[in-house]
């Protein structure tokens, strides 16, 4: 289930939000995102080694452990999927921006560690993506930001016809919730679940964009493994 500000919350489902607008002089209460942004200050980040690759295939077929997640193998299967589907329907793929990646991973991190979920900060100098952006040193152009929690299991919903008198079975019931997606089956998952939300995909097919930077950290959610995802779109890189 899709969660934007005003929709229940489900601790087994997708959460998920699209920031606000911010262009000057227009109202911020619309929920898709095209902020514009002017930047200072740059800062020196290092690239991942996947988005360098050429034509060398990447292996995504191992589990995700919660113990040793590679965060950074994780957040470029969720690129890769992102540029997927805006592929299937014709557009430019999206390129790696490793100050985008570096806002993205700060504030699912900070949403993890300050206990929030939210495109607002409870911390005044990262109040907004537009505060965010000014700290990697991108310096204008438009952004947009889609953020999710989801788990790191894989849950299947079932019906349960007569359950036992013996217990109490919820009405979500779940099972399998002890078999760990791979890298791939967890971004293709999460990229169409954002797909099927109009603020999430109107993000990730905006044609102003160029550029993405993905950020993700594991935490806790009602109790469950969770990964906090952020992403970070651009028109310009400087």
């Amino acid at each position: 289930m899709l969660h934007n500000s005003n929709t229940p919350s489900n601790p087994h489902r997708i959460k998920a939000k699209t920031s606000e607008l911010f262009r000057l002089g227009m109202p911020s209460r619309l929920l898709t995102i095209v902020c514009l942004a002017f930047f200072a200050c740059a800062q020196k980040i290092t690239v991942p080694v996947f988005y360098e690759l050429k034509n060398e295939p990447v292996e995504f077929g191992g589990k995700i452990e919660p113990d040793s997640v590679n965060v950074e193998l994780l957040e470029y299967a969720i690129f890769l999927q992102t540029n997927l589907q805006r592929q299937r329907l014709g557009l430019w793929p999206l390129r790696f921006e490793p100050r985008a990646r570096s806002a993205a991973r700060h504030h699912s991190e900070e949403m993890v560690r300050l206990h929030y979920f939210s495109h607002t900060s409870p911390d005044s100098k990262n109040r907004t993506l537009k505060k965010r952006l000014l700290q990697v040193g991108l310096r204008e152009g438009t952004a947009g930001e889609n953020i999710a929690i989801y788990p790191i299991f894989k849950r299947q919903e079932v019906l349960v016809e007569k359950p036992l008198p013996q217990l109490e079975v919820p009405r979500d019931f779940w099972r399998n919730q002890g078999i760990r997606f791979t890298y791939d089956e967890f971004a293709k998952t999460l990229v169409e679940r954002w797909m099927n939300s109009p603020g999430h995909r109107s993000n990730i097919l905006n044609r102003h964009f160029r550029f993405l930077g993905v950020g993700c950290a594991i935490g806790m959610f009602n109790g469950a493994d969770v990964f906090y995802v952020t992403q970070d779109f651009a028109s310009t890189n400087y």
